[in-house]
């Protein structure tokens, strides 16, 4: 059982006086600069028709910025070029663009194909796939020198299907007891027949390492599957965990494999069964606090319900009948006990005496039901007529997902060497809005909306005690996530490093720039009211350069691919 983790926001992260962006007729310089290399773009043959494959084709950014030099982006020709753009902060200009990298001669590419992906590893290594079936480990040397790549080592993936192609998810480098190790995962879609003559398409992620020895030695560990979007995927430090994030089950496919022989299923052993004397009530927990739900019986009241807790022990009773009667897990807090009627259940609360010790029952000895992770803390009142947080601000038909209102959206820490989810963040029906690097060779940051603002999480990791793992609030982007919410055409968004602006793109004709702070901000006031802070938003109209392709950004420059121009917008 997964331990659950709770998204907990740093207040001071959060400006409570924010009151939005206005709108600035201010020019945002656009540099254009023609292709000479044009970009290559997949394209989905007919058997590709479901929404993995158009995410997968139509959602991926194909310009990839050097984290450790973000005015540095690269893109991949249709010739199998490596081609590098470099912005010059000195001078506010671009250079010309310039092939570092040739790939091989292959068998023309043809419809169905994935696209190239690359992932910086370190300062001098970059990974490159084909979106087939090979993968390059190529050096790069210093590469604010724009120097030519050389191939160190190539992988075919050959634990696969014939007719696979593969993309990088994620890829990281390693240094363990003084040997390289490069962990990556390879995504690929795959259809399955099922009985009534339909199909599904799974995504699979293939679980590798590339090690060097005398030489590099690949290998597939293992891999994962599940039917729905994949959101996030990032490894931890040591790649001995993977955390991912989709709207749908994923699994260790060996542990498929293991359950299912033939037709038969055969079922993992749990901690507690279905059928138990003390199964007329569910539970859930926190890192602090355990809550316990009883229906609430015909025609009793209040009055009929006696609670009594002790340090160790929990006694219900209705009447003259017990409802429970026994030793818990571990001890409690029983003067912060708490217990209350609501929406026909009886809600009982305890503290725990130990903070985050995860309790893999609620009773002892394993007794009792296993623990609800789906709708124990669910609100009993209609989304619509929930109240809203800002009552100035009426809830808009965009505040609402469409589509993927009944998905349940969670973010999972996988372990290796366990096969097992070990721990687990609730979403709701409400997507990750983005992943951004903040620091080159630390994983992704991923972005949610809460409330109204966008926060930015970065994984918190310690070796010492890998049983113990979070997600710490990194940064607040200010009421982005309500505005994000209107953009029904957004394509890619992101934000600078330093997180002084975000930026939304559309597929051809709008680009869309938030700063959280107004040039011209000089204390300004409610009529009646204290000091408040608003930001600047700038619209850009995009005239006759196809569609955009990919997205980099940096703290003084954005850089847009698109079919015929590298566009760069000036920030400062």
């Amino acid at each position: 059982m997964p331990k659950i983790v709770e998204l907990r926001q740093d207040r001071n992260l959060i400006r409570s006086n924010f009151d939005g962006y206005k709108l600035s007729l201010d020019a945002v310089p656009l540099i254009r600069q023609e292709l000479n290399k044009i970009p290559y773009k997949a394209t989905q043959n007919d058997a590709q028709y479901s929404l993995l494959h158009t995410e997968l084709f139509s959602m991926q950014n194909l310009l990839y910025a050097d984290p450790w030099c973000r005015t540095t982006t690269y893109f991949v020709s249709t010739q199998g070029e490596v081609v590098c753009s470099n912005y010059d902060e000195s001078i506010g200009r671009p250079q010309a663009p310039q092939v570092v990298y040739r790939m091989k001669s292959e068998k023309p590419r043809v419809n169905g194909d994935y696209n190239y992906s690359m992932r910086f590893i370190s300062e001098k290594y970059c990974v490159v796939c084909n979106g087939k079936r090979q993968i390059f480990l190529l050096e790069t040397g210093d590469r604010r020198k724009l120097l030519e790549w050389k191939q160190v080592s190539s992988a075919e993936i050959c634990n696969a299907e014939e007719s696979c192609n593969f993309t990088i998810q994620d890829c990281r480098l390693d240094i363990i007891q003084e040997q390289k190790q490069i962990s990556m995962i390879l995504g690929n879609i795959q259809t399955k027949d099922i009985a009534n003559g339909t199909s599904n398409h799974y995504m699979h992620l293939y679980w590798a390492k590339w090690v060097q020895n005398d030489t590099w030695t690949f290998n597939i560990l293992d891999s994962l599957e599940g039917r729905g979007s994949l959101y996030y995927c990032a490894f931890e430090p040591r790649s001995e965990s993977l955390v991912l994030c989709s709207n749908r089950e994923i699994k260790f496919k060996s542990e498929n494999e293991i359950n299912t022989i033939g037709t038969e299923v055969l079922e993992k052993p749990q901690l507690h069964t279905e059928k138990n004397e003390n199964s007329g009530f569910q539970w859930s927990q926190t890192d602090e606090d355990i809550t316990i739900k009883f229906d609430v019986k015909e025609d009793k009241e209040k009055t009929d319900y006696n609670v009594k807790c002790t340090s160790d022990k929990l006694t219900v009773k209705c009447s003259e009948d017990t409802l429970l009667d026994k030793v818990l897990f571990s001890k409690v807090d029983q003067d912060l006990t708490t217990w209350t009627i609501e929406n026909n259940f009886l809600q009982i609360t305890l503290s725990k005496q130990i903070s985050s010790l995860f309790w893999t029952s609620l009773l002892e000895n394993g007794e009792g039901p296993k623990e609800t992770l789906d709708n124990i803390n669910s609100n009993p009142i209609p989304m619509e007529q929930q109240p809203i947080a800002n009552l100035e601000a009426p809830i808009e038909d965009c505040d609402f997902p469409i589509g993927i209102m009944d998905d349940e959206i969670k973010i999972e820490r996988f372990n290796l060497p366990t096969k097992s989810v070990t721990h687990s963040v609730l979403l709701g029906s409400t997507p990750p809005l983005f992943s951004t690097s903040l620091r080159p060779g630390f994983p992704l940051a991923i972005a949610t909306r809460q409330d109204v603002d966008a926060c930015l999480w970065l994984q918190q990791y310690n070796p010492s005690k890998p049983d113990v793992w979070a997600l710490r609030h990194e940064g607040n982007l200010h009421a982005f996530g309500y505005v994000q919410a209107s953009k029904q055409q957004k394509k890619f968004m992101d934000c600078s490093p330093d997180l002084n602006y975000a930026i939304i793109t559309e597929s051809h004709r709008h680009i869309f720039l938030y700063k959280s702070n107004y040039d011209s901000e000089n204390s300004l006031r409610n009529r009646h009211g204290p000091q408040v802070q608003i930001g600047k938003q700038h619209l850009i109209t995009l005239d006759n350069v196809g569609e955009v392709l990919g997205m980099a950004t940096a703290a003084t420059v954005v850089t847009f691919l698109t079919e015929k121009y590298l566009l760069y917008l000036q920030i400062n």
